[in-house]
């Protein structure tokens, strides 16, 4: 890949812009549906509203249900990060496109340009390309002149009618937007990516070369009842090396490293640089190792130019770093607006600041725990500070005049709403029911009570490096005596000592002991984290040889703890078909189906996606599959490919097929949902129909989405505090279009826990929404590697765990005989 790239025509870098275009509104979803609360029958609800509030709903996708909320459990208060836009001014909008001869890229530039016609043009907002006023101008298409500074350069800028924005239009919406932006660059805020960032504030980390800045995500929105401004404090990670300061030292180690090169782009390809010169942000796609800053490209008036010289003149930029490989970024901009697909952002390495944080970093437990005294706020803290955001934007005098122009009042007082908590879940072991309390935990109650389902385990191998025979042994009797307490029998294993802890002494070994003895599992203990070593262990015994695999560090080994015993108990017995515990689902035939994907980490061209379906009433037993496809392949074709193989597998085991489906699909951007609404979920009903004929079975689709601004704070005596596990906000703040909801299923004890919203895109399986939520946070519970909730429900988990595996260590398929274990843990 690193040598294969598309040829385009390669363009000097161009600021990202907000394009306002007006989007239609989301298809309808289904039939408004009502139920009744006692009996849960279903029954079609007549549509009684007049005809005007049938026009005025015509575009509105309808609800399955009169509403889409629950009712179940514990009503609570509740503040979110929401603050509520008291007034604003029934706003009849012109739209108006905007474009500069010649051509200009610099949106501060642009704004520049047209400012110097305020008197011609009077009030407007102006994101870059689109200009919007409240008057209508006349003629609908007319020039002016502007004088471009330093060099006095005369700019015509034509101005030309598009559109009328009424009140509720979409678009209506993005100005909102728009002035806020303009609004938050008064407060002396950097606009980095879409958020703003405070460099006045930002915080040293000397010792890691790293910069902290602090931010906002913010965004206006049209909510259940009301338009409301969503704010959410973020930090940016700024690192304190270019580009090209990473890749000298990755080249200083030429000489002992021949895959210098390699190493380099697999770091930086995929990662987002921030350019010295304009704080705009790239995501890096390529590297082309054969241009550099001295290399010329072709300009629009067929002239040719150095990237040396371009920078000089655009941005008075020296370059001092001599040869150095330039970085392609595809120009996104280009291909949303023209549909040009080959237009390429060159960029050189020296100007390019390295932004987030690496892998290498996450595992740098000081580095992390130094960020997170800045990072992880507390729920007090996050509301103080959203509320003195939201009065430094009521107070500084440039951001009061220009709501004040747009008569829009926003108020600093965080939106209140109440919310429901649900009844801690009951836990199943063998022998006795039990739940996780408030903190949804029940690790005491699992380490001395039977596991649900115990596999049978007749012969097991420790692979070891023989320096650490004696501390593997007396590991391997603790991790009995871990299992012995959860009712789950491990006898002694065949301890295989190896001459040392390579690869290749580990891949031999492999390869002689599964000849030999044919184990049901095999430990390997690795003397360091390397990640060549265990992705070696992994498609050795994933993909050739198709062995359940348990790899443990050493030094976890050597600490000998029993708690780390118990979590490898519980693993070993889940990947040889145990499970540990259950939550009781009681609709019967039921096939719950988890889908992820991840990209593969040398080639990212190829991407995995990973299904994760339940294969029984108690939804312990699972199927897996996954598919890989390349970027730019219709990932939903794959998708129906895995739900047909996991139909089958399901009657295979059952005899029949199941009665009902729910599929948990994360992995899903807010601007995909549309495309997947009109393709996954068509070819699953399409899937559906080979094995069911025309009649089909009932499904439900649900998009799940963990990064999300929202938060919400319980108010008590104390403070505001985070929420119970179980608690679900089903109003007030959720989308007035959509079937969704939030649902806090996880207990943290630093920071503010952080919510995941659902989506019901498809649904005809009809489930009241209470039966639907409380379906969710069941799966919560579901996820064997943590006794505890997780944010997502177990088979969507599952399917990350599935896909990330692939992802980074196998890169191909796993072997079709390991399909019906958990395997993956």
């Amino acid at each position: 890949m690193e040598n294969s790239r598309s040829r385009g025509r390669s363009r000097p870098p161009q600021p990202q812009t907000n394009v306002s275009q007006q989007r239609a509104p989301r298809p309808p979803i289904c039939g408004l549906l009502s139920y009744d609360t006692d009996q849960l029958k279903l029954v079609k609800n007549e549509d009684n509203q007049s005809q005007s509030n049938k026009t005025e709903q015509k575009n509105k996708p309808r609800m399955q249900f009169d509403t889409k909320q629950g009712t179940s459990g514990q009503p609570i208060k509740l503040l979110a990060n929401y603050f509520p836009i008291t007034s604003y001014t029934n706003w009849c909008l012109y739209q108006y496109r905007v474009d500069f001869n010649p051509e200009e890229d610099r949106i501060s530039t642009k704004r520049g340009l047209i400012a110097q016609h305020r008197e011609r043009l009077g009030g407007y907002l102006f994101d870059g390309t689109m200009l919007f006023s409240g008057k209508r101008f006349d003629p609908a298409t007319f020039e002016l002149a502007s004088t471009r500074r330093p060099d006095d350069q005369i700019v015509i800028v034509t101005v030309k009618f598009t559109n009328v924005i009424e009140t509720g239009d979409y678009a209506n919406i993005q100005v909102f937007n728009l002035l806020l932006r303009n609004c938050l660059r008064h407060l002396k805020l950097t606009m980095i990516g879409r958020n703003f960032y405070d460099p006045e504030a930002k915080i040293d980390m000397a010792q890691h070369k790293l910069q902290l800045w602090p931010g906002y995500e913010t965004t206006i929105g049209r909510y259940e009842d009301n338009i409301l401004l969503c704010a959410e404090i973020s930090t940016k990670v700024m690192r304190q090396e270019t580009v090209l300061d990473f890749f000298k030292q990755c080249a200083a180690d030429r000489n002992r490293n021949k895959d210098w090169m390699i190493n380099f782009k697999s770091v930086i390809i995929g990662t987002t640089v921030m350019t010295k010169y304009n704080n705009e942000t790239y995501r890096i796609d390529d590297i082309d190792e054969n241009s550099e800053p001295n290399s010329e490209f072709k300009k629009k008036d067929g002239t040719k130019m150095t990237y040396m010289q371009y920078y000089k003149e655009k941005w008075n930029m020296t370059i001092r770093g001599g040869r150095q490989p330039m970085l392609i970024s595809k120009n996104k901009k280009s291909i949303r607006r023209f549909g040009v697909e080959d237009t390429l952002v060159y960029l050189v390495p020296e100007l390019c600041i390295m932004t987030g944080i690496t892998d290498a970093m996450r595992n740098n437990f000081t580095l992390m725990k130094d960020m997170a005294i800045h990072t992880r706020v507390n729920p007090k803290e996050r509301m103080d500070r959203l509320t003195n955001f939201a009065n430094r934007l009521l107070s500084t005098p440039d951001s009061v005049t220009e709501l004040k122009r747009w008569n829009l009042t926003l108020s600093n007082k965080l939106v209140e709403l109440t919310g429901r908590t649900l009844q801690p879940e009951s836990i199943q072991s063998r022998t006795k029911g039990y739940n996780g309390g408030e903190e949804a935990d029940w690790t005491k109650h699992l380490r001395t009570l039977p596991m649900f389902v115990s596999a049978t385990v007749k012969h097991w191998v420790i692979l070891a490096p023989k320096d650490n025979c004696a501390e593997v042994y007396t590991f391997a009797k603790n991790l009995s005596k871990a299992g012995q307490g959860m009712s789950f029998v491990l006898p002694r294993p065949d301890l295989c000592p190896m001459a040392d802890g390579k690869s290749s002494t580990f891949l031999s070994e492999l390869e002689r002991v599964i000849n030999e003895s044919n184990p049901s599992l095999i430990l390997c203990v690795i003397p360091s984290a390397r990640g060549d070593i265990y992705s070696m262990i992994k498609r050795k015994l994933c993909i050739d040889r198709a062995v359940p695999s348990q790899v443990v560090l050493l030094k976890n080994v050597q600490k000998n703890n029993m708690s780390v015993c118990t979590k490898i108990a519980i693993q070993i017995n889940c990947k040889l078909g145990g499970a540990p515990w259950l939550v009781t689902i009681p609709k019967k035939g039921m096939m719950i189906v988890g889908f992820d994907v991840c990209h593969d980490s040398q080639r990212k061209n190829i991407s995995f996606g990973a299904l994760v379906s339940t294969m029984n009433d108690s939804h312990t037993s699972y199927f897996s599959c996954v598919e890989p496809h390349e970027s730019g392949e219709e990932l939903s074709v794959h998708f129906a490919t895995g739900i047909s193989k996991a139909l089958s597998k399901y009657r295979n085991k059952n005899g029949t097929l199941p009665t009902s489906i729910v599929v948990y699909r994360d992995g899903v951007g807010e601007g995909q949902i549309s495309q997947v609404h009109k393709t996954e979920v068509r070819l699953l009903q399409t899937a559906c129909e080979q094995f069911y004929g025309p009649s089909s079975v009932p499904f439900a689709f649900v998009i799940v989405t963990k990064r999300i601004s929202s938060r919400f704070f319980a108010p008590s005596k104390r403070g505001p505090e985070n929420p119970q596990p179980g608690t679900i906000i089903d109003s007030v703040v959720t989308d007035p279009t959509k079937y969704d909801f939030f649902l806090v299923s996880q207990h943290v004890r630093q920071g503010t826990v952080t919510p995941t919203h659902y989506q019901v895109i498809e649904d005809t399986l009809r489930l009241p929404p209470d039966i639907m939520q409380r379906l969710t946070f069941k799966l919560t519970h579901m996820y064997y590697n943590w006794s505890g909730t997780v944010r997502v429900p177990a088979p969507c988990q599952l399917a990350h765990k599935l896909a990330f595996l692939t992802g980074q260590s196998l890169r191909r398929s796993p072997n079709v005989e390991l399909d019906e274990l958990l395997y993956f843990l």
